[in-house]
């Protein structure tokens, strides 16, 4: 089969099929949307493994190309062939693949079809690889996935503390970027203004945004809220879903805590809420650098955010703007929540000075530093040659 000719322009982005999994409400997902947008005039398509359903789906811009590449439900392994063949067809007219996450399905489809086409695989790295693949994927298929990052051609990390984890697993770190993640602030600023505030009027609320997964610690945030809530009376938002909703929903009923904790699943618009909620809290495991929280510090949101990874640390800048408690650790939950719920003042002065430090994560320096590594990665293709 001859290849259709690749549609480059020199002086943008390489033409490029962005994979996700799904328009699922995660910052992966928030970053891939918001690039296709921008390069949908340098022939970028965003490329979507599998369908959500309407109401929980992320949606993009009308301008952005989308093609989905398992049109019709069913078992994802007797929807492979065609998923493959979708993806090798589209890639045939682009220059390069990005997958926008380090593990799911789109990352493993898509380094099959850049080696069947030639084309080079960049891959998104938003978290630490260990600690992905041991919440995420199940041990038998570790192999799988260890073996792609070692082969990938270029990778794009969104903090300096995921990179080592790449490099020892074998990828050589002159393939590696690191791109800090940007927010776009008036447009952050817009969203918060919208209707959709959930926050009950009068009562102290602590809004969190984050998948329901063990990954985010929401264990430990009930369990810091059943100790607090008798003396401090406020009450608990989640505005997401995931895997854990069932076993957090039975710990709040163990606890005794299931009037004061909201569970509104995934909302369209949750930063009417943050923006609104006396503090915002990330008391995750592990992170890279997470979109959520570098939102809520742009809407000068008091925050409170486990010291979990570089990228939470660059958020905060090193708790000037935020407060940074150990992770797992229930008892520095509880303290760090019972001071903003009895004086928020201390905080409040912290969150005021988070505008100002939210302006050096840009999203256009985002979105150039990602474009010039998938060039580069693009043109080490042209001058090398990689075993398929």
């Amino acid at each position: 089969m001859t290849d259709h000719p690749a549609w480059t322009n020199p002086t943008g982005p390489p033409a490029t099929v962005l994979v996700v999994d799904a328009l699922a409400n995660n910052g992966a997902v928030h970053i891939a949307i918001d690039l296709a947008d921008r390069w949908a005039p340098h022939g970028a398509t965003l490329a979507v493994v599998e369908h959500l359903p309407a109401a929980s789906a992320m949606v993009p811009s009308t301008r952005t190309h989308v093609a989905y590449l398992a049109p019709r439900p069913g078992r994802l392994r007797a929807r492979l062939p065609g998923i493959v063949a979708r993806l090798t067809g589209l890639l045939r007219r682009h220059d390069v693949v990005l997958s926008c996450s380090e593990i799911g399905i789109g990352v493993l489809v898509s380094y099959v079809v850049a080696r069947l086409t030639a084309r080079p695989i960049v891959v998104a790295v938003h978290a630490d690889l260990d600690s992905a693949l041991e919440e995420w994927i199940p041990p038998s298929h570790h192999g799988v996935y260890r073996h792609v990052h070692r082969r990938v051609d270029a990778a794009i990390c969104i903090a300096d503390g995921v990179v080592a984890p790449l490099v020892r697993n074998g990828l050589p770190r002159e393939r590696i970027t690191v791109v800090r993640n940007g927010i776009d602030l008036p447009a952050v600023r817009a969203r918060a203004a919208e209707p959709g505030n959930l926050v009950r009027h009068g009562i102290p609320t602590v809004v969190t945004t984050g998948r329901l997964a063990h990954q985010k610690g929401y264990d430990n945030l009930l369990h810091a809220h059943a100790r607090l809530v008798g003396r401090h009376p406020h009450r608990i938002l989640f505005l997401n879903d995931g895997p854990d909703r069932d076993t957090l929903g039975a710990l709040t009923q163990e606890l005794g805590i299931t009037e004061t904790v909201d569970f509104a699943g995934m909302v369209a618009a949750p930063l009417p809420s943050v923006a609104r909620g006396t503090v915002f809290c990330l008391p995750s495991r592990h992170e890279g650098l997470p979109l959520a929280l570098l939102e809520a510090v742009s809407l000068g949101v008091p925050c409170i955010a486990t010291d979990c990874s570089a990228g939470v640390r660059e958020a905060l800048d090193d708790g000037r703007v935020g407060d940074l408690i150990a992770a797992d650790d229930v008892d520095a939950l509880v303290v760090a929540l019972e001071h903003v719920l009895t004086d928020s003042s201390r905080l409040r002065a912290k969150a005021a000075l988070g505008p100002e430090h939210a302006r050096s994560f840009d999203a256009e320096a985002m979105a150039a530093g990602w474009t010039e590594a998938l060039n580069a990665a693009v043109s080490r293709r042209k001058t090398s040659a990689h075993p398929r």
